[in-house]
């Protein structure tokens, strides 16, 4: 038998000679009384036991009978008052029956009074008084209770002095009414004293007392009430210390684990609220999903935890925007719904969250269906938040924006019309003072702005104007909405110039757009909405051209600051593809440098809005050896920051979904811990990281000679890309496109202005040849044909005045020349247009090799490595290859390779041994690499475009982006799509598997535009490397010259453009990419 049963056996025992008691003590009998009263005892006492309410009633009779026995006067009525007082006071707490509390108060006011001051039992009937009333304060609301429960509590604690042995449950019980006391009546010194008393309970609660967690939760209720009344974070910090101390005396199992479990992640949640670290919004989010299973469906609490875990999953998803949080928040939030139907008091508040949740879900996805949903459950709420209710206001603003929306997605005007009604008596609702004054204004005068769309009437864009003018005096500099509030402002002038053409219009609303576009404190995407108005409303204007260049040059800023928000170079790209229209803004920014004559600035901005994920891969590489030298210590520690930054990049990635709601450096993003890939941590230590690598720079910036140091290069940087042969920079804009040659040793490049049209051509072309080669399968000689027309096109278009220009410069044929095409054109196969005229086979192949590069600074980058001592060796060249049946050539292809072991190093990896790190680790000892294998092309993910290897061996692009070899030298892709961009991809980044083996070191690589033709291999392989071995007797270090692979490549090109049945395509396909 256990201890428990041994004891409850005893009691069972002792139960049953007490009942024998008044068996033996008859009515009259002068011992019947104290038999009563100890069978009432024992039965209480089984009551606490047990929870058996029986026993409870049966005390309570038994003391009652006792009573009578003990009239007024008697010397023991007091402690039958005290005994039935008690019983009656814990029946109501199981039933809540207010009469038995009402008797209970009434029997221990008689009882004080037979205890007088030196009464032994006078300071727990104080006590006991103290908390009769309290409850009976929460039954009545009669603020004279409380007042009184103080009374009797503070003379109780005067009653136990220090060293008593009950003093820390009177402290604690004083503390708890002036807690309560203080949220109905909000007196601070009520708050405070309750600390103050707190604090000396907890000094009497020392580490290993039963009682000490009590005391570290009620000391931390008081500070956590301190906190939200006064913001002191101080109060915070120590809440969550006390709750951590709590949570530690609570292990799993322990029955007031969940409640500790909860008031910790509550504060955390709260602190992640005033400081914006994501660590604390981690932790509370996991600390809220233990309390709810510890909280099951049922439990009292069920739903409050509901609405904790949603809430942190909704800043979560706020910081992220990943819309996987946001689903999962509005499940939760569904929950709690179903467990609070039509009638529950707490329906209201389920509502608004899950309508809440909807509306936003709609905004991210678009989805009509939530947005129908939220207005529903709006509508529903406003109809439990009659007028006067306190939250009104917030409904009517929500709901009305819900309506608005809906009205700009369904052009229904009378939704726009209640959204306006709603909009106005919220206004009304909201006084000049009230918190949520500025955001009314606002939101009342989107929907007057968006009527006067549909009706025209002047009334309503004038009160629109008005009132965000004076929204925007609410959104001081600072405010995460300032731009948000300035660029609507912006939109409403630019609107009202336009019906008046009044000049002051255009003045205002510009002045808005520009003051939206660089508020670094707000929404990096309210910005860039904003820069988008600046760039439209100046562009007609030519006395604006000056300010629309600015505002190209100072959204290029932004989408750079976006970048540096997100930790993973794969959601970049994604963040990338959905901002602006990157490829147009970029391209359009510099056409209007190019019409102000600033074709220096034009190449400037090119280069800065192009290869953004490469340009900031690449300058974690910088070379240090000129800062090594005159500050080793800050070269190092930013060495070492790099680092991390660049493992942090080229992480795997969190998730394609992911829609980034990018904001200022003082609200950073992350994600939560344990569901995905990634952690919330990560985007901290991004910031971190990119906060103190900021920091370094600008100390690196003060050194002479370094003021520029990782900053924008200038084009007298730049074009030492030319430095081997003519850069030719192909500007494709909707406004006007240009050529921007850019010729060794001179100071301007040179300007080749296109036809009018050439925009849409060059998009007519994309669009042709893309819907040609999806079908390829099905009409080759369609395709073909396509192809044909398309290199012809492209010859007249564009680089047939290249070349005239070219000649006219005296550029000898047979020259290396370097394409760096913009937008859509960088999809098209310029290296092989032609032919160059009527009745000739010759295409520019035949009077100039061509090769492109991704960036200039990437093409310079290729220039310098590896180092003249290497570059002056025999190469050492890694076979690796695919050897199966569907690459049937492949073996052939790499023996074409191999036999050339007897003149150089060459290393074949074996075929089981040819997986993604056998062919990392081979090539940190080799310079050269060919790969013949399947390529493979993930559009949607383009980090994840790979080589197939040996055993199912995946060679990723992201894996590439991960290796450094800077001795790298030259590379030949023999697989498809290695240099492929898709349709839908953002062209201007390049993101395919060579430009990644450009990065990782190669500078020199051949690769494909599409699916490569496994019988090509063999001999495009045997007259390449025969090329590029021609004179390898006579001087070795030709192999790794600047042009020889790209010769190379030409001349393999020419002998397989002369063997009968080779289609175009074939040819084309091949291409040079760098040096």
């Amino acid at each position: 038998m256990d201890v428990t049963s041994e004891i409850q056996k005893a009691a069972e025992d002792e139960i049953t000679r007490a009942r024998a008691a008044p068996l033996l003590c008859p009515v009259g009998h002068p011992n019947r009384a104290s038999s009563l009263n100890n069978l009432g005892v024992d039965l209480w006492n089984r009551f606490q036991q047990t929870g058996h309410l029986e026993d409870l009633d049966e005390s309570i009779q038994l003391d009652r009978e006792a009573l009578l026995l003990h009239p007024v006067g008697h010397l023991n009525r007091a402690s039958s008052l005290i005994n039935l007082g008690m019983a009656l006071r814990n029946r109501f707490e199981q039933t809540g029956h207010f009469k038995d509390l009402e008797e209970s108060i009434q029997l221990d006011r008689e009882a004080l009074l037979l205890c007088p001051v030196g009464h032994p039992n006078r300071a727990s009937l104080l006590n006991d008084l103290g908390l009769g009333l309290w409850d009976h304060f929460h039954q009545t609301g009669q603020i004279k209770d409380f007042d009184e429960s103080i009374q009797f509590n503070r003379d109780a604690l005067l009653l136990r002095p220090v060293g008593h042995p009950d003093r820390a449950s009177s402290l604690i019980n004083l503390g708890a009414v002036l807690q309560n006391r203080f949220k109905q009546i909000r007196h601070l010194k009520d708050l405070e004293e309750s600390i103050q008393l707190a604090r000396e309970a907890l000094l009497l609660h020392p580490v290993g007392h039963p009682e000490r967690a009590l005391s570290l939760n009620n000391l931390g209720v008081g500070l956590w009430s301190h906190f939200q009344q006064t913001g002191r974070l101080e109060d915070l910090d120590e809440f969550l210390q006390l709750n951590r101390g709590a949570l530690l005396l609570h292990p799993a199992g322990h029955p007031d684990r969940a409640s500790s479990v909860h008031n910790l992640g509550l504060g955390l949640w709260s602190r992640f609220t005033q400081t914006s670290h994501l660590k604390d919004l981690d932790e509370s989010i996991q600390l809220n999903r233990e309390a709810l299973l510890l909280h099951p469906v049922g439990h009292p609490n069920h739903a409050s935890l509901l609405n904790s875990l949603s809430l942190g999953l909704w800043n979560c998803f706020q910081k992220t925007g990943h819309l996987r949080d946001l689903d999962e928040s509005i499940q939760l939030n569904e929950e709690a719904l179903q467990i609070h139907p039509v009638g529950h008091p707490d329906r209201a508040c389920s509502l608004r969250a899950l309508a809440f949740g909807l509306q936003n879900r709609f905004q991210q996805t678009g989805h009509l269906g939530d947005l129908d949903e939220s207005i529903c459950l709006y509508q529903e709420a406003l109809g439990l938040h009659p007028a006067g209710h306190p939250d009104r206001a917030y409904l009517l603003q929500n709901l009305g924006s819900g309506l608005r929306n809906r009205f700009q997605q369904t052009g229904r005007l009378r939704d726009l019309d209640e959204s306006i009604q709603l909009s106005q008596e919220a206004l009304q609702l909201c006084p000049l003072g009230h918190p949520d004054y500025a955001s009314s204004l606002h939101n009342l005068g989107l929907g007057l702005r968006n009527r006067f769309q549909q009706t025209g009437h002047l009334k309503d864009l004038d009160e629109s104007i008005r009132l965000n003018e004076a929204a925007v005096l609410l959104h001081p500099v600072g405010h995460s909405k300032r731009a948000s509030v300035l660029q609507d402002l912006g939109l409403g002038l630019w609107i009202r110039f336009q019906q008046t053409s009044h000049q002051e219009y255009l003045k205002e609303c510009l002045s808005a757009s520009k003051q939206g576009a660089e508020d670094i404190h707000s929404l990096v995407s309210d910005c860039l909405v904003a820069v988008k108005n600046w760039v439209r409303f100046t562009w007609p204007h030519h006395d604006l051209a000056q300010s629309n260049l600015d505002a190209y040059i100072t959204g290029l800023s932004l989408i750079s600051r976006s970048l540096s928000m997100i930790p993973v170079i794969s959601l970049q790209y994604q963040h990338l593809s959905s901002t602006i229209n990157l490829p147009e803004f970029v391209s359009d920014g510099a056409s209007q440098a190019i019409k102000l004559g600033q074709r220096a600035l034009a190449v400037e901005i090119i280069e800065q809005g192009r290869g953004l994920l490469w340009s900031e891969l690449r300058g974690l590489r910088t070379p240090m050896d000129r800062l090594q030298a005159l500050d080793p210590s800050l070269a190092d520690e930013l060495m070492q920051i790099n680092h991390r930054l660049e493992l942090l990049s080229t992480a795997d990635s969190i998730d394609p979904g992911t829609n980034f709601l990018l904001q200022t450096d003082s609200h950073h993003q992350q994600m939560e811990v344990n569901r995905h890939p990634l952690g919330l941590n990560l985007f901290e230590e991004r910031r971190l990281l990119v906060s103190s690598q900021g920091d370094i720079i600008e100390k690196i910036r003060k050194i002479p000679g370094f003021e520029s140091f990782l900053g924008r290069k200038s084009f007298a940087e730049l074009s030492s890309a030319a430095k081997h042969g003519p850069v030719v920079v192909v500007n494709c804009s909707r406004y006007r496109s240009d050529i921007l040659l850019i010729i060794p040793e001179k100071n301007l490049p040179v300007l080749i202005p296109m036809a009018e049209g050439f925009y849409e051509e060059a998009k007519t072309l994309e669009q042709r040849l893309t819907e040609a080669r999806a079908d390829i399968k099905i009409s080759p000689k369609r395709y073909n044909h396509v192809l044909q027309a398309t290199l012809k096109d492209l010859w007249d278009l564009v680089v047939s005045p290249v070349v005239a220009t070219l000649q006219e410069l005296q550029i000898p044929e047979m020259s290396q020349i370097f394409w760096c095409p913009t937008s859509i054109l960088s999809t098209l196969p310029l290296h092989a247009a032609g032919p160059i005229a009527p009745g000739t086979k010759k295409f520019l192949p035949d009077l100039y090799i061509s090769s492109y590069t991704p960036t200039l600074t990437a093409l310079i980058t290729s220039f310098t490595t590896p180092s003249p001592k290497l570059s002056a060796q025999l190469p050492r060249l890694l076979v690796a290859g695919q050897y199966d049946n569907s690459l049937r050539n492949t073996k052939e292809e790499i023996d074409e390779v191999v036999q050339y072991k007897k003149h150089i190093p060459v290393t074949p990896l074996e075929e089981a041994s040819t997986t993604k790190d056998a062919v990392a680790k081979a090539l940190v000892d080799h310079d050269w690499l060919h790969i013949a294998s399947h390529g493979t092309l993930v559009p949607t993910e383009p980090f994840s475009s790979y080589f197939s290897l040996s055993g199912g061996s995946r060679f990723t692009l992201l894996d590439i982006i991960r290796l450094n070899l800077p001795n790298a030298s030259f590379a030949f892709l023999s697989a498809c799509h290695t240099a492929e961009q898709p349709p839908g991809s953002v062209h201007d980044e390049v993101i395919h598997l060579a430009a990644a083996m450009q990065f990782c070191g190669f500078r020199s690589v051949v690769g494909t535009m599409w699916e490569m033709a496994d019988v090509d291999g063999p001999e495009m392989v045997k007259d390449f490397y025969a090329s590029v071995f021609s004179n390898l007797e006579e001087d070795p270090s030709r192999c790794n010259e600047i042009g020889v692979q790209a010769r190379a490549l030409a001349a393999a090109i020419k002998k397989m453009r002369g063997r009968k049945g080779v289609t175009l395509e074939r040819w084309v396909n091949f291409v040079h990419i760098g040096a």
